[in-house]
């Protein structure tokens, strides 16, 4: 998990945060090998690491001020996750959005991985906290729970009240600070911390779901996903250049035009990497058709279309080809084991 890199703007809220209460960005910054104009580079990135450096720095000039991550959560917005806010806030409902979460956990919006209950009635958003220091838990899961609670009120455009909250770690001494920023009394020493919306607001049509949007940046989400296996090399590249349109993948002649070579050319490097242009195509599909069918909640006719089949009986066929099961049974298969 450490070597993982994720967008600069959390350290940029906490940097805000930490400078209003009279942290320099210099002392925030100190140990982290970021440097000042890092944070006005909204592209940069940090490691896992760097950023616990950082949330040590604030805490330690805090004095661990109990309930510092509600704070910094509450400065969240869908826009400060990029691409992923925007398919959030196009999705239709907020159990949609939320489950795209985890389907994309690769694009890093959170330290922690989250784990969405799609057996519950209610919507039941988990966290995985074994990556996560000790010492920084508390903060970090504060943050993004009530992150979480800011994004589902832009969804819902209005005041987003949770059914529960449940912490995974002790119980502070002032509960009224977690009230004012939650609306609810947490639960503490849960088995895991727990982020609960009732099934009228988890399923309610959200104002602003907009299908062709909600298309597009899934579409600019997965350009940011590693997908199938890793590996450097020209097959690399094509997995890139095919991966960026899944819907209308490229032929050789203008992948090879792309690549600043002949179709010939293209053919034999593939070949010396031991990898085809077809079976690329294979990998490729066969990644984001997992990934859609166990992180989504879309259709299996829509992720047909998504991969550039014109009929769903295509996508099947191709489907058991890869895995020897359908899809239908994968996405059964996937759902049972989360919930054992």
């Amino acid at each position: 998990m450490n070597n993982q890199q994720r967008s600069i703007s959390s350290a940029v809220i906490m940097a805000k945060v930490g400078g209003e209460r009279g942290l320099s960005t210099v002392d925030f910054l100190a140990g982290s090998g970021l440097e000042p104009a890092d944070l006005e580079a909204p592209t940069h990135l940090v490691s896992f690491e760097q950023e616990f450096r950082l949330i040590r720095n604030l805490l330690k000039h805090c004095g661990c001020v109990t309930g510092l991550g509600l704070e910094v959560g509450s400065r969240y917005r869908f826009t400060s996750l990029a691409a992923l806010g925007f398919a959030l806030v196009s999705s239709s409902t907020l159990r949609d959005a939320f489950s795209l979460i985890p389907y994309y956990s690769e694009l890093n919006a959170s330290l922690v991985r989250v784990v969405v209950d799609a057996q519950a009635t209610d919507l039941r958003i988990e966290c995985e906290e074994s990556d996560i220091p000790l010492d920084l838990r508390p903060f970090i899961v504060e943050r993004s729970f009530v992150a979480g609670l800011k994004i589902a009120s832009d969804l819902l455009g209005r005041t987003a009240i949770p059914r529960a909250i449940e912490f995974s770690f002790a119980e502070p001494a002032d509960m009224a600070l977690y009230q004012q920023f939650t609306g609810v009394r947490p639960h503490f020493n849960a088995p895991k911390s727990a982020l609960v919306f009732s099934q009228a607001d988890a399923d309610i049509l959200l104002a602003l779901a907009d299908p062709l949007a909600l298309h597009i940046a899934h579409d600019q989400c997965r350009r940011g996903l590693p997908v199938g296996p890793k590996s450097a090399g020209l097959a690399g590249r094509v997995r890139e250049l095919l991966a960026a349109q899944p819907a209308a993948m490229p032929a050789m002649g203008p992948l090879a035009i792309t690549l600043c070579m002949s179709v010939r050319t293209l053919r034999r490097r593939l070949q010396e990497e031991g990898a085809t242009y077809l079976g690329l195509c294979d990998e490729v599909r066969q990644a984001m058709a997992e990934r859609l069918l166990t992180g989504s909640r879309l259709q299996i006719e829509q992720i047909a279309e998504t991969l550039g089949y014109s009929e769903s009986a295509s996508f099947i066929h191709a489907f058991k080809r890869w895995t020897g099961e359908s899809p239908h049974a994968f996405r059964r298969a996937r759902a049972q084991s989360r919930s054992e």
